[in-house]
Order: C-alpha cells, then sequence, then structure tokens
C-alpha cells in the first residue's frame, strides 16, 4: 500500500462496517441530546480509573490489540452501559481457549466487552 492511500475494504468487510455505523447512528438518534461533555453520566471517571489500573494486564492476553474506556455492545448494537473496550485481532471461542487466556467479563464491577478488530498496523507500513 502507498503511504498515502487508503486501505480497500472487500464487499463483506464494508457491508460489516456499514451494520456497525447504522447501529451506532440509531443509538444517537434515540438518545436526547446531553448538556454534560460527560457521555455516562457520572460513571466516566471510575471506568477510566478501573481501566488504567487494569489496562497492562489486559494487552497481556493472547490476541488482544488495544483496551479503551467504551459503551457495551449486544447483538452488534450500543446498549449505552459503559464497559472496557478490548479489542482483539480475532474472536475465539471460549471453549477453544485455555482457562487462563480467558477475558474476564467485568473488572471491579466494570463491564468488559471484546470486540473483534482484524489485524491493526500502522498507516504506510
Amino acid at each position: 500500500m502507498e503511504k498515502d492511500s487508503l486501505p480497500t475494504w472487500s464487499a463483506e468487510e464494508k457491508a460489516a462496517g456499514d451494520r456497525v455505523r447504522e447501529a451506532w447512528d440509531e443509538f444517537f438518534r434515540a438518545r436526547p441530546a446531553r448538556k454534560t461533555d460527560d457521555p455516562f453520566g457520572g460513571h466516566d471517571a471510575r471506568l477510566r480509573d478501573v481501566r488504567a489500573r487494569h489496562e497492562v494486564e489486559l494487552m497481556r492476553y493472547p490476541n488482544v490489540v488495544g483496551v479503551a474506556d467504551g459503551v457495551r455492545m449486544r447483538a452488534g448494537k450500543p446498549t449505552g452501559e459503559p464497559a472496557i473496550v478490548v479489542y482483539v485481532e480475532r474472536k475465539i471461542s471460549r471453549q477453544d481457549l485455555a482457562e487462563s487466556d480467558l477475558l474476564p467479563t467485568e473488572i471491579e464491577g466494570v463491564p468488559v466487552d471484546v470486540v473483534e478488530t482484524g489485524r491493526i498496523t500502522p498507516m504506510g507500513k
């Protein structure tokens, strides 16, 4: 890929991206506009704190490529529930993972959501 060129997406990848975009569009249309910069209604400070204290540990799991504050997704749609989002190159079924490789479903009461991203590479590489 040339340094300034954008990646080309397969029809399947484009369709998947369109579905995610449509789900988020619907989510934001259904929510009333907030008069605050706090998208999680007061929960963001706790979310940031828990994520920050556990991020290094989460990055040690196989297949994990990133960790962020975010919103839990269910059936391809955002729920509005604050969550620690763990990005993996590809999702692997729980039965195919060793017990020690299973990501937690929650940390200190904060849900953990696992999102498949595919391989992440720097642009221009």
